[in-house]
């Protein structure tokens, strides 16, 4: 379920801090995390060099898991990701600190979208630390928010 901008912050405000731990507890995890592809992708055919398989990734359940957890504390956020050139600009640069936490979960929702077109994009955000850097702001926004 995608939370619609105007609605967004709203949400934010009513989680507690246990709901925000259950999306914390598992920045551990990312960073003991190798590789984040279970399977898939391209697959050589080991009886002839010259043919392959292209089959769908399978990531790993860290993945789904940042995912399951956002989707059910409704941080997932829903607006026209394709047309943001602020969020094209911020990927780029690969620059999360200082960031609001809308900011954040927006990039993390495009990550999210754009890997239902992309398949393994969402499995090179984990493996290129954004989605890491990204939480770990996140939890610094959360922390510096709260009394």
């Amino acid at each position: 379920m995608y939370s619609n901008l105007e609605t967004i912050s709203s949400k934010i405000e009513k989680l507690s801090k246990d709901d925000w731990e259950k999306l914390f507890i598992l920045i551990p995890k990312i960073e003991n995390t190798k590789n984040f592809i279970e399977s898939g992708g391209i697959i050589k055919d080991p009886n002839n060099p010259n043919r392959f398989m292209i089959t769908p990734i399978i990531e790993r359940s860290i993945v789904w898991d940042v995912e399951d957890v956002l989707d059910k504390l409704d941080l997932l956020v829903a607006f026209e990701w394709s047309k943001w050139n602020k969020g094209k600009e911020i990927i780029a640069k690969q620059s999360f600190e200082n960031l609001d936490t809308i900011t954040l979960l927006k990039l993390i929702s495009v990550f999210i979208r754009n890997n239902r077109f992309c398949d393994g994009v969402l499995a090179k955000r984990f493996e290129d630390k954004s989605i890491e850097r990204i939480l770990k702001q996140i939890k610094k926004n959360i922390k510096n928010q709260q009394p």
